[in-house]
């Protein structure tokens, strides 16, 4: 349980908060996830339980990022004004428009009958501090959905590297306290970044753990073969 986990760490450890929490959007009922997790959601997707993650997740983050410190957070475009107000009153510096991602290759459609289908989905970026970014990018973020793992919400890699190379240095901490399928630990590593992600699904915490084994086989393999 991340909230709780959040209340007893110490404050001032991350860099970068980078991190997907549910939506508040009923998607655990929409069973149109457009892959092999159609339906499966397991997590409760509520706008009650939301404001509830809301309401601790705004003030604990700025409380364990460190006093110069980037803030992604995934989000509902709906929940953006109501996430903006409440990270805003936390003390995050919040961009005043959600960042894009842009993925030409969605398959939902919320409406079947009359379309459209839904290409984009929207993220909150804040700062704390003043601390600068090392790559000026757009705020339109174009990747294709990653290979399904069996997780109903799960972002790409590539994404999530993309936000890290805008905020992180190598030897950096980013916190995910809603973690998934765990894109955060590819994404980590491939940067030298160091990553702590936090998952209560216990089927999406085998699929997280499963992308660590993978990554330490190939530091190892790496490393025997002197690359």
């Amino acid at each position: 349980d991340s909230l709780s986990w959040m209340a007893a760490a110490e404050p001032g450890q991350f860099d970068v908060i980078l991190t997907d929490p549910p939506y508040g959007m009923g998607a655990d009922e929409f069973g149109d996830s457009g892959g092999l997790a159609a339906g499966a959601h397991g997590y409760t997707d509520s706008a009650d339980n939301f404001y509830k993650l809301l309401a601790i997740l705004a003030p604990e983050s700025f409380r364990l990022a460190k006093a110069q410190a980037h803030l992604y957070c995934f989000c509902d475009i709906d929940k953006f004004p109501s996430m903006k107000d409440a990270f805003a009153d936390a003390g995050w510096s919040v961009f005043r428009t959600p960042l894009i991602w842009y993925k030409k290759s969605g398959m939902r459609a919320p409406w079947p009958e009359q379309g459209p289908q839904r290409k984009y989905e929207t993220l909150l970026y804040a700062v704390k501090g003043k601390r600068p970014i090392l790559k000026m990018l757009g705020d339109v973020l174009d990747y294709p959905p990653g290979s399904n793992l069996g997780h109903a919400a799960q972002k790409p890699v590539a994404l999530f590297e993309d936000l890290l190379r805008r905020s992180c240095l190598p030897g950096n901490s980013v916190f995910d306290p809603f973690c998934g399928s765990g894109p955060i630990f590819s994404a980590a590593h491939a940067l030298k970044v160091r990553a702590v992600g936090i998952e209560m699904d216990q089927t999406s915490y085998g699929i997280a753990l499963g992308r660590v084994k993978q990554l330490q086989e190939q530091a190892e393999l790496d490393l025997s073969l002197g690359l």
